[in-house]
């Protein structure tokens, strides 16, 4: 019931705004008319995705404070939008981010965003399928959903808020997602406390400090079967396993489940930069009015970001002292996708029945929802914009541009629904961290370059996004495919490390072999507000 009042509501929003998708600038970007409020609590909603609502805190709940550093990486990256590119992208930039590269450079627009197209579609319809394999997952797993209906309705639900209300209707309902997500976040964590902690926020501190991490209680066959026996009260599993591992590291002890440098190097790399050239995200710097809104969006956002992953943090320790011996159970039975991803829901229903499990479904449909229509209108706007007005139809009308983004809207959701079916079984965190590198490699050097450096060149732009493309793709693919390695080198979980550092030498290499610098002293001065 509650899913389904949160999904009514959403429909109800669209249907609103259906007047607002009248020309292209409504239905691209809501005519930049979107309030920095409502912008940064929809930019909130579309990029705290069910991966942070569900992953980060079953991450944190099974490894303790090494769980979160996803987390932090996650945070972090907002920093390095807002003191690098949120003002320049809204100054220089119209409908997509491909429109910054070609303010710069007029003479090779057609080649920039053609690469720029086929970048953004691979990571929006990547980052689509993570989105509906999960709601897939996590409906059957909750409401006892089958997985194809549950697929279906969730890639036609995105399709009908995008067609239907555009970038206006979709930025409400990411707003009031965002916060459904946030509550729903919050509920738990006040709960959480005073019904396990008696209202005291420290004693969830002092129990993570007893707490043996759960990876590492799973691994002790005495400890496993002590927590089994000792699963009646909250913070007796604990206390037997302590017990038997005296000298094991607590949850809030850095270290334990950190990977190898190398695979550490490359993921940190893909988060921290990989918002940068995330095109769901960067279009809502063109949905306010001016470079200023822009910012106040962005510093909402990361307020908003940085309670949420706090909240996030004491979530996920709280789970693990609720559920410590399910999870131990959970992990010594080799069942670690549903161990992490299902954390949040097993602690709503420990804590408050049907109705707060209610809740946190509604809350995780939110995201999901919430990312996914960000993430197609992002597709439709580059597919219609950049390649059919930019390259098929420089004279097209506006009525013919608005027609074939709605029918590229369909026929991508189809695609999404398509490849969420095929790769139900994958690893839904993998094809997440795939998206990260990607963005990474291609758009993130591409704009830093562009609104920073005066030598970059149309044709560094060009060999350099399709370099990272091509190179991010092939190390993903190998990943996918489980290879241990690709042109003598080992495959990381995130191909960053190899496809970032390329990505940017081609760029500098190529900008100093060639010449067209582009409009750059009118572009610097319009980027930076001179």
């Amino acid at each position: 019931t509650i899913v389904g009042l949160g999904i009514a509501l959403s429909i109800w929003i669209s249907f609103y705004h259906r007047a607002s998708t009248g020309s292209t600038a409504n239905f691209y970007i809501a005519g930049g008319g979107i309030s920095p409020r409502v912008n940064g609590l929809a930019m909130l909603g579309d990029y705290a995705s069910a991966a942070s609502f569900l992953g980060v805190a079953g991450a944190v709940a099974l490894m303790g404070v090494d769980g979160w550093w996803l987390a932090i990486g996650f945070f972090a990256a907002w920093i390095v939008v807002l003191l690098t590119i949120a003002s320049p992208l809204k100054n220089v930039g119209k409908f997509t981010a491909a429109d910054v590269l070609n303010a710069r450079f007029t003479e090779h627009s057609k080649k920039i965003r053609t690469v720029a197209m086929f970048s953004t579609l691979v990571l929006c319809v990547m980052y689509l399928v993570p989105q509906i394999v999960g709601a897939g997952h996590l409906f059957g797993l909750l409401l006892g959903w089958d997985y194809l209906p549950t697929v279906l309705v969730t890639g036609s639900l995105m399709a009908l808020f995008v067609i239907i209300g555009g970038m206006k209707g979709t930025s409400y309902n990411q707003a009031i997602q965002g916060s459904i997500l946030f509550g729903a976040l919050i509920f738990l964590l006040v709960f959480g406390v005073f019904h396990l902690f008696g209202g005291n926020p420290a004693g969830v501190i002092t129990a993570s400090e007893t707490m043996v991490p759960v990876k590492l209680a799973a691994e002790n066959a005495q400890a496993v079967t002590a927590a089994a026996a000792a699963a009646s009260t909250p913070g007796a599993a604990v206390d037997a396993v302590r017990t038997i591992m005296v000298d094991a590291p607590s949850a809030v002890t850095p270290g334990v489940g950190l990977r190898d440098f190398a695979n550490q190097s490359s993921l940190v790399i893909a988060l921290f930069f990989g918002v940068l050239g995330l095109p769901h995200i960067l279009i809502k710097f063109y949905t306010v009015a001016n470079a200023s809104d822009a910012r106040k969006s962005a510093e909402i956002t990361i307020w908003g970001l940085a309670i949420f992953y706090i909240a996030i943090f004491f979530v996920g320790l709280i789970a693990m002292y609720a559920l410590y011996p399910q999870l131990i159970q959970l992990i010594a039975d080799g069942e670690v996708g549903k161990a992490k991803n299902m954390t949040m829901p097993m602690l709503g229903d420990m804590l408050g029945g049907q109705i707060l499990m209610g809740v946190i479904a509604a809350g995780a449909m939110a995201a999901m929802l919430s990312t996914s229509a960000g993430l197609l209108i992002s597709a439709t706007s580059s597919l219609s914009h950049d390649l059919y007005k930019g390259v098929i139809n420089p004279d097209s009308t506006d009525a013919q541009e608005l027609r074939f983004a709605k029918i590229g809207a369909f026929f991508l959701a189809v695609i999404a629904i398509l490849m969420s079916v095929w790769l139900k079984s994958e690893n839904v965190a993998m094809l997440v961290g795939m998206c990260f590198g990607i963005a990474a490699s291609t758009f993130a050097p591409a704009l830093v370059f562009a609104v920073w450096w005066k030598k970059l060149t149309s044709q560094a732009v060009v060999w350099g996004m399709a370099v990272g493309l091509v190179s991010s793709l092939l190390f993903t693919f190998s990943k996918f495919f489980g290879l241990e390695t690709m042109l003598g080198l080992d495959v990381l979980v995130n191909p960053a490390l190899y496809s970032v550092p390329l990505a940017v030498i081609v760029t500098v290499v190529v900008s100093l072999m060639t010449s067209d610098h582009g409009n750059t002293d009118e572009f610097m001065a319009q980027a930076h507000g001179k």
